[in-house]
């Protein structure tokens, strides 16, 4: 194949992880084209026209091919069946009250309502909800009388048959694939990146030009970073790997690629620029291979690249050729392990389950909306904050109850007939929405994609007239491109949606240019509607749910900084680091999913502090990730688990509310200054831990105190084997007074309040078996020591400290202090050990 075609096979790989958007269209438009043909049979075979059959078994088919999202092939089947009487119900209860205008007018209003209600009870509560709204929607829209209503169930109950005969049994969805497909994006984005590296060092820095092919880097970087939480999630599926411990090979080694092609991003647009030695034609030189990887040529790029970093001499380009390296030894680890994954007959079906759990739960093969963190800001799960009387789901009922209210209202006086289009717009703005931003967007997007179908409807319909076989594939490509691009532009599903309309209308004969405009009328008075009622009646704040996707960020954060601080500390450690940093991944995508929308002002004007705020969060995350993918157990000293533990408790303060002092995030900055500036895996640890700490006071603005002075000193006491011990802490100064005593919690940790000086610090375990610990340590408000480690007697027991204070570094001060920087005033370290 051309390479030129390679590459634009790669890039339409890599837009569309796993394939799902395309599938899933392909999936649809053959559900709905098969229950056509099935419905056509089945009505000239008991005399029924044919109409009213095909038009049901394709409502259905696209309702259960947009809706059914188990994991089992027996979920499937009992939510397709939940589907179809659901369905049923709303067609019910609009066919109930067909005789009385006011009873169907206020019927629907509570069918809207019930429908929202619902979807607190899972995701099946929502398809069902979404059944028994479309079954009245579609009673007034094909006019149904009273005593069709057997005659259409049947109808429904062979669309449903069939629709579960080709889903299930024909073609049924094969996890195992879904995940290789998945994985064949992620290698594609990578490629791509590597491609770009390349363009973005042969262009001038400083430049327009370059600056855009930058932007572009960091676009690519953050989509990597979201192909990754896809695959993640897919790994969750049943029967997507042979067992648990491929699923977490498979993330090691995505977190590995991700890491190191980041890594290759920051050094290499400066090492291949201009000005520098261009090597394009040297074998195994460092563009050499990352343009065999632009062009997806792993294996190669596998067998060369550790052998040209082993001969590279140059720092610089060394380290670009071993994370190339990484990148292709990370490929070939989670290839090893899908091939442990039986792909014919012995295939994993999708009802075998493990225990993995991934980072996210996806929905129709994407990434989750907003709805959980939302969920979580109206009804925080550990109590640990005022929840406000209403769950998101009332609200929503709410909203959509006021909402379709004033839509029937305001749509009846323009169509007695035709309200219902109204009612449609003002629903849909409140599916998959959960801020007001959020919905207000979507009504928007709902009238422009209107619009423009409308004009397209207009002018395609009389060109291709009422003819069966002319307009029936045309509605089939309207409904596959509305499916395929929904993920990526609501406007152009919206589109492809009017035009469907619009040919729908020529086969009832009722199409007209009158009727069009009348529908976007009827669009324009939902939109708006719904838009007004997002705004005014019990509203969610976008501002709101981005503070507690911040919280949820903060939250995992700790949980990764916690499990960091035990598996350096504990050489038998257990926790799953890659986990937690996926964790950490989920919740900054809830953070730059609910924070964009902020970072444009009413008047379009860019918010440079919301900005801030979300490439901090970006930062933080990767510089955690990079934290936990260096972590080996045992391997920490008590200066790096002393910062982790210090950086955990200050994030876990402000997801609590508690207030973070001052100059808290710099303190730790100090600690590892020492560490940092060495060589090694600690030194490793120590950077990564003090540029995350460099960047966290962005994140923890919202939580600091007033007064520096009252910031303790903070610290830990441990064991040799690290576990933390009960100890009194007692702080003493030079004079012989005691300053102040505490005993530590049940995490070791403790706080003291001291002045700023050279004061002794005397560790004494509660109960026997370690010795106890004392020395002269410099103390202030707040400090951050490193971890006292109390050993069994036979060794003394050491605390590195690091502090602020006012004045500059006293004469006396212990042997070993080392001056290191303080963001208001000279700050010192000392570090003296007694036997």
């Amino acid at each position: 194949m051309p390479e030129r075609l390679l590459r634009a096979r790669d890039r339409f790989v890599a837009s569309d992880p796993g394939l799902v958007r395309l599938v899933s269209a392909l999936r649809a438009v053959l559900a709905i084209g098969t229950a056509l043909g099935v419905e056509y049979l089945v009505a000239a075979a008991t005399g029924t026209p044919p109409l009213l059959p095909m038009m049901i078994g394709a409502v259905v088919a696209m309702l259960a091919s947009f809706g059914i999202a188990d994991a089992t092939r027996g979920g499937q089947a009992v939510t397709l069946c939940c589907l179809a009487v659901s369905m049923l119900g709303g067609m019910g209860v609009a066919l109930l009250v067909d005789r009385n205008r006011l009873a169907s007018l206020a019927a629907f209003v509570v069918v809207v309502f019930v429908a929202v209600w619902v979807r607190r009870f899972g995701l099946r509560w929502f398809v069902c909800g979404m059944g028994g709204f479309m079954g009245y929607f579609f009673a007034l829209f094909l006019n149904l009388r009273p005593e069709m209503l057997a005659g259409v169930a049947a109808m429904v109950a062979v669309a449903v048959v069939w629709v579960m005969l080709l889903t299930l049994v024909l073609l049924p969805i094969r996890n195992d694939r879904v995940l290789r497909r998945m994985l064949r994006s992620f290698e594609a984005r990578l490629a791509g990146i590597a491609g770009t590296v390349l363009l973005v060092a042969d262009l001038t820095p400083g430049t327009a030009e370059r600056q855009r092919a930058e932007a572009r880097l960091a676009s690519l970087l953050e989509r990597v970073t979201e192909a990754a939480l896809v695959i993640d999630g897919q790994l969750g599926a049943p029967g997507a790997v042979a067992d648990d411990a491929a699923a977490r090979d498979v993330r090691r080694a995505v977190l590995d690629a991700e890491l190191a092609v980041a890594a290759s991003a920051r050094t290499g647009p400066d090492l291949l620029g201009p000005g520098t030695e261009r090597d394009t034609g040297t074998a195994g030189s460092p563009r050499a291979l990352l343009a065999m990887l632009h062009r997806g040529r792993w294996d190669a790029v596998a067998q060369q690249a550790p052998a040209a970093a082993d001969r590279m001499a140059a720092p610089g380009p060394r380290r670009l050729l071993l994370d190339v390296a990484v990148l292709a030894g990370a490929r070939a680890e989670w290839a090893g392990a899908l091939a442990a994954t039986p792909t014919g007959p012995g295939a994993p079906t999708v009802e075998e389950a493990g225990a993995f759990s991934p980072a996210v739960q996806l929905f129709g093969g994407g990434l989750p909306g907003s709805a959980g963190t939302v969920t979580r800001l109206h009804r925080p799960p550990d109590g640990t904050r005022p929840a406000s009387r209403l769950s998101l789901t009332t609200r929503q009922a709410v909203q959509v109850a006021v909402a379709t209210a004033v839509a029937i209202a305001v749509g009846d006086a323009l169509s007695h007939q035709r309200y219902y289009w109204a009612v449609l717009a003002a629903f849909i703005a409140f599916t998959g929405t959960a801020t007001v931003a959020e919905t207000v967007r979507k009504a928007v997007h709902r009238i422009l994609g209107t619009m423009i179908g409308l004009v397209g409807a207009i002018a395609l319909v009389p060109v291709l007239g009422p003819d069966v076989a002319v307009v029936l594939p045309v509605i089939l490509v309207s409904i596959f491109g509305a499916l395929y691009l929904f993920r990526l532009s609501y406007v152009l599903m919206i589109f492809f949606i009017t035009l469907m309309l619009g040919e729908l209308y020529a086969l009832l004969g009722t199409f007209s240019v009158d009727l069009m405009v009348l529908r976007l009328e009827e669009t324009v008075v939902g939109g708006v509607v719904g838009c007004a009622v997002s705004v005014l009646v019990l509203p969610t704040r976008t501002r709101s749910a981005a503070g507690e996707a911040h919280r949820g960020l903060l939250d995992a954060l700790t949980g990764l900084l916690e499990s960091v601080d035990r598996t350096l500390r504990h050489p038998g450690a257990g926790d799953d680091l890659w986990a937690a940093a996926r964790a950490l991944d989920a919740a900054v995508h809830q953070t730059l999913l609910l924070g964009r929308p902020l970072t444009r002002t009413w008047l379009g004007a860019t918010d440079r502090d919301v900005a801030r705020w979300l490439a901090a969060c970006t930062a933080v995350a990767a510089h955690a990730r990079r934290l936990a993918r260096s972590a080996r157990p045992g391997a920490g000293t008590p200066a790096v688990t002393g910062a982790c533990a210090r950086l955990a408790q200050l994030t876990a303060a402000a997801v609590a509310g508690r207030p973070v002092p001052p100059g808290s995030c710099d303190a730790v900055v100090d600690l590892l200054v020492g560490a940092a500036a060495g060589s090694g895996r600690t030194a490793v640890l120590a950077r990564e831990a003090g540029l995350l700490a460099a960047e966290l006071p962005t994140l923890l603005e919202g939580a600091r105190s007033d007064d520096p002075a009252d910031a303790p000193a903070v610290g830990r006491v441990r064991g040799p084997g690290g576990v933390p011990v009960a100890a009194a802490v007692t702080v003493v100064d030079v004079a012989g007074r005691q300053l102040d005593r505490v005993t530590t919690a049940d995490d070791g940790s403790f706080a003291v309040h001291v002045g700023a000086g050279t004061h002794l610090l005397v560790a004494a375990p509660v109960a026997a078996g370690t010795a106890p610990y004392g020395g002269h340590v410099a103390l202030g408000p707040g400090t951050v020591l490193a971890d006292v480690v109390l050993d069994d007697g036979t060794a003394p027991g050491v605390v590195p400290g690091a502090v602020r204070h006012g004045a500059t570094r006293a004469a006396a001060a212990p042997t070993g202090a080392t001056p290191v920087r303080g963001p208001a005033r000279s700050v010192g370290r000392s570090c003296v050990r007694h036997a």
